[in-house]
């Protein structure tokens, strides 16, 4: 499960008029659909055209905004990167969901392209590992974009009744209205694992209603803690739309009330009249990987 949300680089990228802010681009899904749906973060935004869109400068050239990455292999302090893409020697470019023993060494990293070709790139590394093949990551050129426009929201206390850990994802059993991208904070006195968060500003992958996983900046241990804490939206789209480019068959739909993206297509199974299915718990199949996947996002100005 992993997605880049890419603005469009060209002046449609932002559009403001008095009372709306207008954000413009695409999506690149990777890795395995979930049945809770693919968090969307507003507030993780990169400048870019993806491998399979049309660069509509005027050139015709694909997109050099991301790649998917299958192959990762490290010698002699150079890493290089099978993947398709139209990067360039001294680009800087960042990896996410990569699961391979060597390539999610890589995942949150921002690197500097020593090389690149239409088959692989390669930039300097202190890792090392055993090679990665076969799994499907995204490297991504890192050009963070922020939303021109302040975002007013509440905080939202939340009575924490659980806690446990995993590497570095923190689960949270609280009731909320957080989305993906809200940062939290955690006041608990009591347990094995709540009194090591004091103090952390902590972002949030997805929420339930019920519960919430937030990212912590290292492995924690411990399993249990009470408390309280509170948390803060970043901006909220009033208004999103996602669609296939490329007339795929798939569709792709997004729940505002948990700020997720689900993938939709017919089953074999299904009877004429009844709706599509979500995808999930399952790789992304081939003509979602190579669609074009485009959004438009609305958001309130002042």
């Amino acid at each position: 499960m992993a997605n880049v949300l890419l603005v469009n680089p060209y002046n449609s990228g932002f559009d403001a008029t008095q009372n709306t802010l207008t954000v413009n681009g695409s999506i690149v899904l990777a890795g395995s659909a979930v049945a809770t749906g693919e968090p969307i973060n507003w507030n993780q935004l990169y400048d870019g055209i993806g491998y399979n869109e049309i660069n509509y400068k005027g050139n015709g050239k694909n997109g050099d905004g991301a790649a998917f990455t299958t192959g990762f292999a490290v010698s002699a302090g150079t890493a290089t990167v099978t993947a398709n893409n139209n990067f360039f020697a001294g680009q800087q470019i960042s990896f996410l969901g990569n699961t391979g023993t060597l390539s999610a060494l890589f995942n949150g990293n921002v690197v500097t392209l020593l090389t690149a070709t239409s088959t692989n790139f390669t930039f300097a590394t202190a890792n090392t590992g055993t090679t990665t093949t076969g799994d499907v990551g995204v490297a991504f050129r890192y050009d963070p974009r922020t939303i021109p426009e302040p975002g007013v929201n509440y905080t939202q206390n939340l009575t924490v009744t659980a806690l446990s850990a995993s590497g570095t994802t923190l689960t949270v059993t609280a009731a909320n209205k957080l989305l993906p991208g809200a940062y939290v904070a955690i006041s608990v006195a009591t347990g094995t694992l709540g009194p090591k968060l004091a103090g952390l500003q902590l972002p949030v992958i997805q929420s339930t209603g019920t519960a919430f996983t937030a990212t912590m900046p290292s492995a924690l241990t411990g399993t249990t803690g009470t408390g309280t804490g509170t948390g803060v939206n970043g901006l909220v789209p009033y208004s999103v739309k996602f669609w296939s480019e490329l007339g795929s068959g798939y569709e792709y739909q997004y729940n505002s009330t948990f700020g997720t993206l689900f993938v939709m297509a017919q089953t074999n199974a299904a009877a004429a009249g009844d709706p599509l299915a979500k995808l999930g718990a399952a790789a992304y199949p081939a003509g979602v990987l190579a669609d074009v996947v485009k959004f438009e996002a609305k958001f309130a100005r002042g």
